[in-house]
């Protein structure tokens, strides 16, 4: 690299060291004339006169060619032949007394008069060229004004007027009625030979090569002439261009430099990381940890009038474990109830089918009826017996929701699935689990590299968790923790160390048997556990209530219960608060009554809560959430 350095610097002052010299520019450019006509147009040669015509407007193609010749690389002298189309319509307000053939009545009848004329012009325009920034040849921005001459070769015209008021107003031509007719049109008989003006620009060069560039240009140009030599009328016209220019011009070489002195640096070696495991103290730590299990919903939706069982609903067992969140878990429902069937023989299933109401769906009774039959089936497929399962049918479900509310009616299409001897929902459970955790020390040394880039840090990575140290500090302690089963007896580690570029991998196995273990107390830290509420309703059922003992029982003296309640969308806001305040109070008053040791309690309302656009999730909001603050 320090070699490169000097032989570029070289190359690119040999290069700056050339010196071009323009002799002749060339240039092709094109655009666009936005035109202004004035004057006082009325009486010109055989035009009819339908009054004064003062301004007027238009647009046109601009297309020339030109040369440059530089006396300076301050100053220039250009000169250019083109095609302008400086065509333009003249317009004016009529008004005519007359009456309404109709009414009888005196009207005003108005008209549009347009005097088209269409104007084509071969010009010379030279100028001076002045550069503001950048030189002759290269300018950023330049300035040009000079002379400009047209000699006309299109003078056409043409007189239409047109009824704008009122709307059955017509002309009479050729004993036909219209609303609009030719006056006149044909050549120009009286236009000037030779228009003779002035121009002013500015223009901008973009390069594109080394003697290529874009130019776009803004000029202006007004002719001293009039257009025609029996009336006034004055051109001013605005030209929007891009060019291409090329330039010509000699290039003189510098001499040629002096030989480069090539010094040829030590080159230090690559870096390196020298890693080398050098211990490990530490213990496994073993122990009960409370959890709930996710939330169940044992309620099937139905779209409106339909008993086919959406897709949502999982129909196949698969090799895959149902989702952790309780809205999506709800698509393994009818999963998870087979599964509960097939653990507790003597269960029971009662589909209670429903509609949402005699006003939406009017099939009533025999719809839920349907509903709750293509329920059955899927379950039977799912290995459920068919003995097992009877079904009820009405109109609305036992615990309706709120039919005024577009979301309750669609909670009220459902099959609810009662299971009857065997628990629906179990989220009171002690798990075992072990933690291998301690201080692994790791021995890392850089080497190599060059001195003055040698990196301050370096990182330390134990299976995936970096560690950032000073690269002076050879011997770490890194904090290594790791789950893993109670029975197991090794569990592989992995240490990487990066640095500076280089990178340094090693593998090892822990043998967990000669590390001393120790057993810790019931850990819930994980608690989080969903008890739902039916519709409008702040009263524990007895399954809740039977959970709520459970929990009582296993959790240790002084521990604080955080107890949220929470209400969905359907109803007022008002009533909501009151709601998930009720079903918070509830529960805080049953656990005190149940627990046989002190507990301390948190009440409150929850306001993290399940999305509302989905009837399961609207189940799920009405409920209470149960945490756990162990005691210290």
């Amino acid at each position: 690299m320090r070699l490169l350095l000097p032989l570029l610097l070289l190359a690119a002052i040999s290069v700056n060291a050339q010196t071009y010299k323009e002799s002749l520019g060339l240039r092709l450019n094109g655009g666009v004339i936005f035109n202004s006509h004035s004057g006082s147009v009325h009486e010109t040669a055989q035009i009819v006169d339908c009054g004064e015509l003062t301004s007027g407007s238009g647009i046109g193609p601009a297309f020339s060619l030109g040369l440059e010749f530089p006396f300076a690389p301050s100053i220039g002298l250009g000169v250019e032949l083109g095609y302008s189309n400086r065509s333009g319509t003249f317009t004016r307000v009529n008004s005519y007394p007359m009456r309404d053939s109709l009414t009888g009545n005196d009207v005003t009848m108005l008209t549009d008069y347009d005097f088209e004329a269409t104007l084509h012009y071969v010009e010379i325009s030279p100028s001076v060229i002045i550069p503001i920034i950048g030189s002759f040849d290269r300018r950023t921005l330049g300035f040009s004004i000079g002379p400009r001459i047209a000699l006309p070769v299109a003078k056409s015209y043409v007189q239409r007027e047109t009824v704008t008021s009122p709307s059955n107003a017509v002309f009479i031509v050729d004993g036909q009625r219209t609303q609009e007719r030719i006056l006149s049109e044909g050549e120009l008989i009286s236009p000037s030979s030779m228009l003779f003006g002035a121009s002013a620009g500015v223009e901008s060069f973009i390069p594109i090569g080394e003697h290529v560039a874009l130019v776009p240009r803004i000029s202006a140009d007004y002719f001293f002439t009039n257009v025609v030599t029996d009336a006034e009328w004055k051109l001013f016209g605005v030209r929007a261009e891009i060019g291409i220019r090329w330039s010509s011009g000699t290039t003189t070489q510098p001499p040629p430099p002096p030989p480069a002195v090539v010094v040829v640096p030590a080159m230090p070696a690559p870096p390196r990381i020298a890693l080398q495991l050098t211990g490990f103290t530490g213990e496994v730590v073993t122990g009960n940890e409370l959890r709930a299990s996710t939330p169940i919903v044992n309620a099937v939706f139905f779209d409106s009038a339909s008993s086919d069982v959406p897709p949502l609903y999982r129909r196949k067992r698969e090799n895959t474990t149902f989702s952790t969140d309780p809205v999506e878990a709800h698509g393994w429902l009818l999963l998870r109830i087979a599964s509960i069937i097939e653990a507790n023989p003597n269960a029971r299933i009662i589909l209670e089918g429903a509609t949402g109401g005699p006003t939406t769906e009017q099939e009533g009774v025999a719809l839920a009826a349907r509903r709750a039959e293509a329920v059955r089936s899927i379950l039977v497929d799912l290995g459920v017996p068919s003995s097992v399962i009877s079904i009820k049918s009405s109109v609305l479900p036992r615990v309706p929701s709120n039919s005024e509310f577009a979301g309750g009616r669609a909670e009220n299409r459902r099959v609810d699935i009662v299971v009857q001897n065997a628990p629906l929902q179990r989220w009171v459970s002690a798990e075992e689990f072990a933690v291998a955790q301690g201080t692994l020390t790791v021995r890392a040394v850089l080497s190599g590299g060059a001195p003055d880039a040698r990196p301050q840090n370096m990182v330390l990575t134990v299976n995936g968790r970096d560690t950032v140290v000073m690269t002076s500090v050879i011997e770490n302690g890194l904090r290594f923790d790791m789950a893993i089963a109670p029975s197991q007896t090794t569990i592989p580690v992995t240490v990487m160390a990066s640095a500076g570029g280089a990178i340094s991998q090693r593998d090892t196995i822990l043998d967990v048997t000669k590390l001393p273990r120790r057993s810790i107390a019931l850990q819930t830290d994980k608690f989080d556990a969903v008890l739902r509420f039916d519709y409008n309703s702040a009263e524990l059922s007895e399954n809740e209530k039977n959970l709520l003992r459970q929990l009582a029982e296993q959790v240790q003296e002084n521990s604080t219960i955080i107890i949220e309640g929470s209400a969905d969308v359907l109803g007022s806001e008002d009533r909501n608060r009151i709601l998930s305040e009720q079903r918070g109070s509830n529960t805080e008053q049953f656990m005190r009554s149940v627990a046989n040791k002190n507990l301390n309690f948190k009440t409150s309302t929850r306001t993290d809560k399940y999305s509302d656009d989905t009837p399961q999730g609207r189940f799920l909001n009405r409920s209470i959430h149960v945490r756990i603050l162990q005691a210290p």
